[in-house]
């Protein structure tokens, strides 16, 4: 049902952004009552061409520009940078939050990066500084600069009109930070806590502290989990000394645990962590390459070894195979090896593309497409490198056999993965749960009888 309503807005969402593309151009788009930017973010990347959208970016209003690009994914920020003004730039990042602020002008040229902070507040531009310094993955590269410090001495009316007064320069107000005068952690309150205190109560008297806290080195995924194991709306980062520097908030501690969930799955399906369902042709063949040289490299090596035990066209047992199929029986585990590594690659990628919304259903026939031509990229590469190898150690007759069986067998596999994963999707099936092993079993068998069959007829003609 949550999918459902999803599916619905989205839809929404992108028949408004068609509807305004309709149009002329030059006119102010401003996404309806109760459209969240992120909705609009990915229609604007997933469903649209990308002079699209620039052309929707360009004529939004300025503050919902900046909340777009709040929202945007890697996808999206690669089609709008590069074509923003310095100026346009300058004024969008001072209305993010500098966390985010610096997350985008670390993706811009160094001379922009200079003319972007020109055009900001001293204050803001040395804010973004100062996050930059800290490397991208570790406490002080996530948190953000815009919180709420108090002094114990403070009284608790006096804050509340603060707060009421300052509520939007803080990026939540859900906890409360005290520092002594050094800026030191003290100390933490809830806003509850401190609503349900007397007005002439001191800082000191109600808050609690025994502060959950993290250092501005640590790790991005151990703060992460942190916040989500002791259930925090926002953790404190303090440095060397104990000094309160910055805060990570809940919802950029989700985004890291999902990019690290995402990397490891794609890690152990073989494909690079940078690898995703809304990338070109070429990165993805880029990205999930190398470890295809691994296991060429290994079935390879155990090939030699097969054939070193007599199981070549004198060793193999010619009575229950044809020739052909004989003489290339030392190649059974380098195509098994290599099928399977793409059929695993192609299936995390698609079953990551669902759970994270890349693969809408407008898109699907076309990521089908993609997918299936990477599996012929790919096997067209293994093949290309692997006949001749096996023509200097045996036959060219041998060598081509093997690498026209390798681009047919590779790319059966990825279009059988990309089937089973969209089919599964389609009839409401967890696609991770049905996808590995039915992929499996699939890609062992078809890739057998296409490298057999191939092999046979390659060469006994």
């Amino acid at each position: 049902m949550a999918t459902s309503r999803r599916a619905d807005r989205r839809q929404a969402v992108l028949e408004a952004l068609r509807e305004h593309l309709a149009g002329p151009e030059g006119r102010p788009f401003v996404p309806g009552e109760g459209v969240h930017p992120a909705d609009v973010a990915d229609a604007m990347w997933l469903d649209l061409e990308p002079e699209e959208t620039r052309r929707l970016f360009r004529e939004l209003p300025l503050e919902q520009a900046a909340e777009v690009l709040g929202e945007a994914e890697e996808g999206l920020y690669d089609i709008l940078l590069p074509e923003l003004s310095p100026e346009h730039l300058g004024d969008l990042l001072g209305l993010l939050p500098a966390d985010d602020g610096a997350d985008i002008l670390e993706r811009l040229p160094p001379e922009v990066q200079r003319q972007v902070l020109a055009r900001l507040e001293p204050e803001d531009a040395s804010e973004l500084r100062h996050l930059r310094t800290y490397e991208a993955d570790t406490a002080g590269g996530m948190m953000t600069t815009e919180f709420v410090a108090l002094k114990p001495e403070e009284k608790v009316g006096d804050v509340i009109k603060r707060l009421r007064r300052d509520e939007d320069d803080a990026e939540t107000i859900h906890a409360l930070y005290v520092v002594d005068e050094q800026g030191r952690l003290q100390g933490v309150l809830s806003t509850r806590e401190l609503l349900e205190a007397g007005i002439h109560d001191s800082i000191g008297e109600i808050m609690n502290p025994d502060v959950i806290s993290v250092r501005v080195d640590e790790d991005q995924e151990e703060v992460a989990h942190r916040i989500l194991h002791y259930n925090l709306h926002a953790i404190p980062v303090v440095d060397a000394r104990g000094v309160l520097v910055g805060v990570v908030t809940a919802d950029d501690a989700l985004e890291v645990l999902e990019e690290e969930g995402s990397e490891d799955a794609l890690l152990l399906a073989g494909a690079s962590a940078a690898a995703s369902a809304g990338e070109s042709l070429w990165k993805q063949v880029v990205h999930r390459a190398p470890t295809m040289l691994v296991t060429l490299a290994g079935g390879t090596a155990i090939s030699w070894v097969m054939r070193a035990f007599g199981l070549d066209e004198g060793g193999a047992p010619g009575d229950a195979l044809s020739r052909g199929a004989a003489a290339v029986v030392p190649y059974v585990p380098l195509t098994l090896g290599l099928a399977g590594n793409v059929g695993s690659q192609t299936s995390a990628i698609l079953v990551r593309g669902f759970a994270v919304g890349q693969i809408p259903p407008g898109r699907r026939r076309q990521v089908f497409w993609d997918q299936v031509q990477v599996g012929a990229a790919l096997g067209l590469l293994m093949g290309v490198l692997i006949a001749p190898v096996i023509a200097a150690t045996s036959s060219w007759e041998i060598g081509l056999s093997v690498g026209v069986s390798l681009v047919l067998a590779m790319t059966w596999t990825a279009t059988a993965a990309s089937a089973i994963a969209m089919g599964s999707q389609a009839a409401g099936l967890d696609p991770a749960v049905v996808a590995g092993p039915v992929m499996m079993a699939v890609s062992d068998l078809s890739a057998t009888l296409l490298f057999f069959g191939t092999a046979s007829f390659l060469m006994a003609s």
